[in-house]
């Protein structure tokens, strides 16, 4: 099994829909390409809005409450990412980018795509989201 990216909102905690139904691993292996692309084009980058609280509870070697997760989670505004988003996937929709396989940039922008719709929505009803690293 290898690590993914859930876009997971705040307001959905504690549900049956706090998870996410799409699989974000390219969007994960490509976070550092994907960073450097939001610096050149003077955006924040999208490391910024992930957290990894998920993945330090589950690699700890402390018996941690699950309350823990809930009590650490970093939460963000929706309208702070979505510039970085839309600029990332217009870029990357204009042609090749450095240090992104060719052959993974359609995936790649299918995947950015969907978090663009997921954030959007998170931005429209008043929520904050977070994109969690899951493994």
């Amino acid at each position: 099994m290898s690590d993914t990216i859930w876009v997971r909102r705040k307001s959905r905690v504690g549900t049956d829909d706090s998870g996410d139904d799409y699989d974000h691993s390219l969007f994960c292996k490509a976070s550092e390409e994907l960073d450097e692309l939001a610096k050149s084009l003077g955006v924040r980058v999208l490391s910024d809005f992930i957290d990894t609280t998920d993945m330090q509870y589950n690699f700890s070697e402390d018996d941690l409450p699950e309350s823990w997760i809930a009590e650490n989670e970093k939460w963000f505004a929706p309208a702070d990412a979505l510039p970085s988003l839309t600029r990332i996937v217009e870029r990357l929709k204009s042609g090749e980018v450095k240090g992104i396989k060719e052959k993974l940039r359609p995936e790649l922008i299918e995947e950015l795509e969907d978090c663009l719709v997921k954030v959007a929505e998170a931005e429209k009803e008043a929520d904050q989201f977070h994109f969690c690293l899951v493994m």
